[in-house]
């Protein structure tokens, strides 16, 4: 009898995340089943600088609920302070707080209340922002135009016989300068 192989996962495709197990340890009870299926989307989409923008729509979608449930829990959420949200001009983004689980085991046992601690502004600003991706995107683009142009100059200038190219533009004759085409002077 053959043994059947075993698929064993693989954490290397990136086809994963991770969460604080303080959030269901401390927080599972609290925030129920709804509050952690939504702290797990918010991870899933979060960037390395752990925030991200889905829409409460998108995800009481992908988590099977409603969108007041969503509201709800994202409002709990924020007062457990395991997130926080800013709202930009057309959408949410969500933070993902940092969650420091040797602070709150002194202070649960002190208070009986489980604390964390704040998110510090340098935990958010790692990594790039859209706004310079976006940048960097249009110096790529604007880099490449400026490639193939060049590539252009020097593609006509060797097809040209005896460095000159001639050619109808519009109805006037031009001459390739090896940069660009110049109609014919008169003479």
């Amino acid at each position: 009898m053959a043994i059947p192989k075993i698929k064993v996962r693989d954490l290397r495709n990136g086809d994963w995340y991770w969460i604080s197990k303080t959030v269901i340890d401390h927080y599972g009870a609290t925030i129920k089943p709804i509050g952690i299926a939504l702290y797990n989307c918010l991870a899933k989409h979060a960037n390395q600088a752990s925030f991200c923008f889905p829409s409460q729509a998108f995800i009481a979608k992908e988590i099977g609920s409603s969108v007041a449930s969503v509201k709800r829990s994202i409002d709990q959420l924020i007062r457990l302070e395991l997130i926080s949200k800013e709202r930009k001009k057309y959408c949410n983004i969500y933070y993902l707080l940092k969650l420091d689980s040797s602070q709150r085991a002194i202070s649960q046992i002190a208070q009986g209340e489980p604390q964390i601690a704040q998110a510090e502004p340098q935990d958010r600003s790692l990594g790039a922002t859209n706004k310079n991706k976006e940048q960097e995107y249009i110096n790529k683009k604007q880099k490449a135009v400026e490639n193939f142009q060049e590539a252009k100059s020097i593609l006509a200038e060797k097809m040209s016989i005896d460095g000159i190219k001639i050619k109808t533009i519009n109805g006037k004759t031009c001459f390739w300068t090896g940069k660009r085409w110049l109609p014919e002077a008169k003479t």
